[in-house]
């Protein structure tokens, strides 16, 4: 009996401590063909958005665009169950009151959004509809020198603390005003990147475009390899201030499994122990 229970006890020590994957569902298609799904766009060799992600326990269930009847597809299940919402590049014509409800009602119970910018192309009107806000979006110089947005002291006491020193501006580069929240990365021509802990949930709101610029032409500029990991980083970091015990799906992970499981095991073994002594008494 001892033997068996020490049995039990080392595989609940393995399934309690498995790692978290959070699945995300990406509405906005623009980069699916370039840095954000495909690898060594700009450098040979160099991973996309995704493959940063993947080891890191972050898992794109589709990509889609942001239209009405895919929010709806979404929240019904058709593309699986996901604990956080990624909105990118081409966020196009305002959606209906009712999807926008639903976003609102998911972040609210535990869910999490994040948001990687358009070039200040209607990036504000979703963020405002979706939560009330009041916020604005900026276009950001371009010229050199180039605006940068270090880290800030608001970064304390989350995830993004300890992340990279700044954000770079690059191509058509877009900033926030009027945030909400905490500020991440902020410089003098706006704030780069904001979150904010909406009802249980948490907004992440990042500014586009501080990564990935295309080929140097007439001295255009072109990110270094560390400014396109650091934005990596810095989105890997948004999904990460989305894990902690409010907002986990309701779904139990494998750690809680390992948990629950063992808790049943000990019953029974429990419920043995006590038979066996009845029986020898």
């Amino acid at each position: 009996m001892k033997k068996f229970i020490s049995f039990i006890f080392v595989i609940f020590l393995f399934a309690s401590s498995s790692s978290y994957a959070l699945d995300f569902i990406k509405f906005g298609t623009s980069h699916d063909a370039d840095f954000w799904g495909t690898a060594d766009v700009y450098f040979d060799p160099f991973p996309s958005a995704l493959q940063y992600l993947a080891p890191r326990g972050k898992n794109q269930l589709t990509s889609v665009e942001l239209t009405d009847q895919n929010v709806l597809d979404a929240f019904n299940g058709d593309f699986g169950a996901f604990e956080a919402i990624v909105v990118s590049e081409e966020i196009g014509d305002p959606l209906s009151n009712e999807s926008y409800a639903m976003i609102n009602q998911f972040v609210s119970e535990g869910g999490c959004l994040i948001v990687t910018g358009d070039h200040a192309d209607n990036e504000d009107v979703f963020l405002n509809s979706v939560f009330g806000y009041n916020v604005g979006v900026i276009t950001v110089d371009d010229e050199p020198p180039l605006p940068t947005f270090p880290i800030q002291p608001d970064s304390t006491g989350t995830q993004f603390r300890g992340g990279p020193a700044q954000l770079v501006s690059a191509d058509l580069t877009s900033a926030y005003s009027n945030t909400p929240g905490k500020t991440i990365y902020s410089g003098a021509e706006g704030v780069a990147l904001f979150t904010d802990q909406f009802g249980e949930g948490t907004v992440v709101a990042i500014g586009w475009d501080y990564c990935c610029t295309g080929e140097p032409e007439d001295g255009v500029f072109v990110n270094t390899e560390q400014q396109i990991l650091d934005w990596y980083e810095v989105v890997n970091r948004s999904f990460d201030q989305c894990v902690n015990p409010v907002l986990v799906s309701s779904v139990p992970t494998l750690s809680e499994w390992g948990l629950i499981a063992m808790a049943g095991v000990l019953g029974i073994v429990g419920f043995m122990v006590m038979r066996r002594r009845k029986v020898a008494a």
